[in-house]
């Protein structure tokens, strides 16, 4: 994709620091904007690293400025160039790892040349991503700095040895492009001062509770966010450039008499009927094909035409909207089935062997290879969950969980044998069984199911990150963290 990326709302506001940082280079010590906490969600969020923080530093004269001159400060903390420089080195290095490894085909577009230096490339119009990179180090570094003094001055404790912890993690790491002007002594201090902040962190959050009247308050502001409902759904594909397909008025009056259907029954007989007629599919894959006309659990989604009839005030169950989407030669008939109420269902968590046949060649033979494995799970002495998620790594063909671990799975997003397995009345954990499928067979293990029902679960969060935030901002006004701008040209990224 050639096109420039738009500009999302933390771009447009880093652009602006910068520019303001630029007008103001006489001035020694100013207040960080409150708002720069924004940097750390987007980058941990993307990266999944660190919270870096700081530590008192010594302002020895010997040492060059790097390590001497405070980039950002508390009354009791403080953080170097040469730790910012290690913290924005961690924060690259994560960037570029995980905008490699996406699976979204445009997240390499916006990747810096690692063979250039990143002061030569623009993130955007008006930021390079040394500038990037920077900013996004300073932010980490402002809000630990809060945390630490937080943690100070609410007497917290902690009997973790942050030293050896720190010695541990810099030992894992590959140091080859760590900036020249980072010694040992650097980013231990830097790792060790994260880690405090971490913990503290962590400790915070989970004395974090909800109550039911907020759970309850935060559902009657949104409820269409925590609602579902369920519907019928079949498209009519058409293509007047080819007289072989079928026709846009023919798909039309189709459309128009599969919408007289306002019941789940007549909707299915409707379909079934249809396909039978013009297609030459098994009874079984016609049951299959009527069977996913069914959706339950339809979420609201804002703006979507669908969803905002769906979910109006106006809409019954019985009631069907058409949409002719012209432009790709479709036209979709919806049947609403039931009003959209409270999410009451609750996600399961189950660990699975997966035998395919694209590697068994036929379901038969990925459903012998599933029995093999029962039947060695079965001659297993210990029956627990973790000697399942051994033999899970020992045989599953889905290599991308660990320990054959999908957690939070929607029942509704099950197919049928799945979910009715899952929604037998004596369902309990450890309970496992092979399943088959037309794409292959699986050795399941029941986890358990989420003690939160779906809307309770989207309150609980929303209130969590309210509360979070909440504390975080008064943790960065308490700190009142000081910012030295002129030191901060000698904070680098990485080495050439």
């Amino acid at each position: 994709m050639a096109s420039k990326k738009k500009k999302s709302e933390k771009q447009k506001y880093l652009e602006e620091k910068r520019r303001q940082q630029r007008k103001e280079r006489d001035s020694l010590h100013r207040k960080k904007r409150k708002t720069r906490k924004k940097v750390i969600t987007i980058v941990v969020s993307a990266a999944a690293v660190i919270i870096v923080a700081g530590a008192i530093v010594g302002t020895v004269v010997t040492k060059p400025l790097h390590h001497w001159i405070p980039i950002e400060e508390t009354s009791g903390y403080s953080v170097s160039a040469a730790e910012v420089s290690f913290y924005a080195w961690q924060i690259y290095n994560a960037y570029v790892e995980s905008a490699s490894e996406s699976t979204d085909a445009t997240a390499s577009v916006n990747l810096p040349d690692t063979s250039k230096p990143l002061s030569e490339q623009y993130y955007t119009d008006n930021m390079t991503w040394e500038d990037y990179f920077v900013d996004a180090a300073l932010s980490y570094a402002e809000n630990v700095l809060a945390f630490i003094q937080a943690a100070e001055t609410e007497n917290y404790t902690s009997e973790t040895d942050f030293t050896a912890s720190a010695e541990s993690m810099l030992d894992s790491m590959d140091l080859e492009t760590l900036p020249s002007c980072v010694k040992q002594e650097d980013a231990i201090h830097a790792l060790e001062m994260y880690l405090k902040a971490e913990e503290f962190h962590q400790y915070k959050q989970n004395t974090l509770t909800v109550s039911a009247e907020e759970r309850e308050a935060y559902y009657e502001s949104d409820p269409k966010s925590m609602q579902v409902c369920s519907y019928m759904e079949f498209s009519f594909v058409y293509d007047d450039s080819d007289e072989t397909a079928v026709q846009s008025a023919e798909a039309e009056e189709l459309a128009r008499e599969l919408r007289r259907c306002t019941t789940q029954e007549e909707f299915s007989t409707w379909v079934y009927d249809y396909y039978m007629e013009n297609t030459t599919l098994t009874e079984d894959e016609l049951q299959s094909q009527v069977e996913s006309l069914y959706i339950e659990g339809g979420a609201y989604t804002e703006g979507d035409e669908v969803s905002e009839w769906m979910f109006s005030e106006s809409t019954t169950p019985g009631d069907t909207y058409l949409i002719n989407d012209e432009e790709n030669g479709v036209i979709s008939v919806y049947l609403l089935l039931s009003a959209p109420e409270r999410d009451e269902s609750h996600t399961v968590s189950l660990r699975q062997i997966v035998l395919t046949t694209d590697k068994h060649e036929t379901q038969q033979a990925a459903h012998d290879a599933a029995e093999k494995i029962l039947q060695e799970w079965e001659e297993t002495e210990e029956k627990t969950e973790q000697a399942f998620a051994d033999l899970a790594d020992q045989y599953t063909e889905d290599t991308s969980v660990s320990g054959g671990l999908y957690q939070d799975l929607e029942k509704s997003r099950l197919i049928s044998v799945w979910r009715d397995w899952c929604n037998e009345s004596n369902r309990k954990t450890g309970d496992v069984a092979l399943l088959d499928s037309s794409s292959g067979a699986c050795v399941v293990y029941y986890v358990g199911e989420s003690e939160l029902a779906g809307w309770e679960k989207t309150a609980d969060d929303a209130v969590l990150a309210e509360k979070y935030n909440a504390l975080q901002t008064q943790y960065l006004e308490s700190a009142d963290v000081q910012y030295t701008e002129w030191a901060q040209r000698w904070i680098a990224v990485r080495n050439p």
